[in-house]
């Protein structure tokens, strides 16, 4: 093999995150995305359901990351997984993690019997509908119905069930949400909020927090941070533990906020 141009020039050309969050979540959470998703959440509802009783996530947030990291799986990349991975290992950016990948990506080869002309992906060697790194789907990816192989590629339950599965070992919870847009008037103290901080749904009520319509919070034993991607003068999420397995499949408030939503609205 030889380096792919390509894969170090896309490296190279990656932008600053500019964009406020209120731009990205129009772009992400649009009505194309929202639709699409609604459509496929009742094609796929009978192993969607099955897979959500299963793992305990529920059908809208699968079919949400879906959406988020493949475009409903139009869009998971068609480049050589070995190829990129190796090129990156070789450019030397980001070596070390490339070079693990690469070495993963080979044990998937190997162990999988995945024909290597089959390892599509991601121009940073993210595979399949769900944009699992090899590292990931070594440890999460399911082959759900017995086929033999954890086909993330073509087969759409192993798809559903591979999200799920990462979800619920990194802690999500059924009997709760991710969280939700919430309004108040005047400041809230600095130190209160971020992911670092957290209060009960009643001691943020008290401090004059309310869901978007000027109803109540619920009246639920939730502990809750308050988040605000844009800064104080933008908008304000209360987002709860299920959220935090959100930013464990990719560290950004703006994308696991903007999968939240588009759950939400999808369902």
């Amino acid at each position: 093999m030889t380096p792919d141009d390509r894969v170090v020039t896309l490296d190279q050309k990656q932008p600053e995150n500019t964009i406020t969050f209120d731009v990205y979540s129009r772009r992400i959470v649009s009505e194309d995305r929202i639709e699409t998703g609604r459509r496929l959440l009742e094609k796929h509802s009978d192993a969607l359901d099955e897979i959500s009783e299963h793992y305990g996530v529920q059908p809208e947030i699968i079919v949400a990351l879906w959406g988020m990291e493949s475009s409903f799986g139009r869009n998971s990349g068609d480049f050589s997984v070995v190829d990129s991975l190796a090129t990156l290992a070789y450019e030397g950016r980001r070596a070390d993690f490339f070079r693990k990948e690469l070495i993963n990506a080979l044990r998937i080869l190997d162990q999988e019997h995945v024909p290597v002309a089959s390892l599509r992906g991601s121009w940073a060697g993210a595979m399949g509908q769900c944009q699992f790194m090899p590292s990931t789907y070594l440890r999460y990816a399911v082959d759900y119905d017995k086929t033999g192989q954890r086909d993330i590629w073509e087969n759409d339950k192993d798809v559903f069930a591979s999200i799920a599965n990462y979800l619920a070992a990194e802690g999500w919870r059924s009997d709760q949400t991710w969280g939700r847009e919430v309004t108040f008037e005047g400041n809230i103290p600095t130190q209160d909020i971020g992911l670092d901080h957290h209060h009960s749904l009643a001691e943020w009520q008290g401090m004059g927090l309310r869901d978007t319509g000027g109803d109540d919070l619920p009246n639920k034993p939730l502990q809750a941070s308050l988040i605000q991607p844009d800064g104080p003068d933008g908008r304000s999420f209360l987002v709860y533990d299920n959220f935090r397995a959100l930013m464990r499949w990719n560290r950004s408030t703006y994308f696991a906020t903007a999968v939240g939503l588009l759950a939400d609205r999808i369902k």
